[in-house]
């Protein structure tokens, strides 16, 4: 067996980001992959969810709460309880409008799917249909271009003639004469 030129996917030991500027940018990435994924689970499971962090700076704090900070901080201290009235409608008001814009979400995925196969299947049309010659400049060799000049010529030849045939016709009946000259 040949060896590997590379060692693959390895296990990387967790270990704390030493460096100031790679922890922030591992911070930003993993905190938009954690707004992804609860906006997911609230989604499909339809629950309540918090989630608040700091950053690694200390200076900025970031939260993802569904549907309301009321109804998840009760719902954390007393799973149990009963939400009153008001609290409920609110909620049941944020899961709607979360519900109305997962259908949107839905629709704007399923159009971004078929515009995306839509150009896969244009650019398989494209590399299986026929080149014409200029898509193939690059690739000229000295023959090519001898061979083209001569088609060129040649064309030019036949449109010259045609072109001669198209003033003789024009001219020789600007000068005949009319046919109620007299009148």
């Amino acid at each position: 067996m040949a060896d590997k030129k590379t060692k693959g996917r390895q296990k990387i030991p967790l270990e704390k980001i030493k460096k100031e500027v790679d922890l922030k940018v591992a911070f930003s990435k993993r905190l938009s992959t954690l707004y992804t994924n609860a906006s997911k689970i609230v989604r499909d499971c339809n629950v309540d969810i918090g989630i608040v962090l700091s950053s690694p700076s200390g200076k900025n704090q970031y939260s993802f709460v569904h549907p309301t900070t009321d109804v998840v901080i009760d719902r954390f201290v007393n799973p149990t309880m009963e939400l009153d009235l008001g609290t409920r409608l609110v909620a049941e008001n944020a899961r709607n409008i979360a519900i109305q814009n997962n259908i949107r979400l839905n629709e704007l995925d399923a159009r971004e799917a078929a515009a995306k196969e839509k150009i896969r299947s244009l650019k398989q049309m494209d590399e299986t249909r026929d080149k014409c010659w200029w898509e193939f400049v690059d690739q000229i060799n000295a023959e090519n271009i001898t061979t083209f000049e001569t088609k060129l010529n040649s064309i030019e030849g036949i449109l010259n003639d045609q072109l001669k045939k198209l003033e003789i016709e024009t001219s020789s009946s600007l000068q005949a004469p009319l046919e109620n000259a007299d009148n």
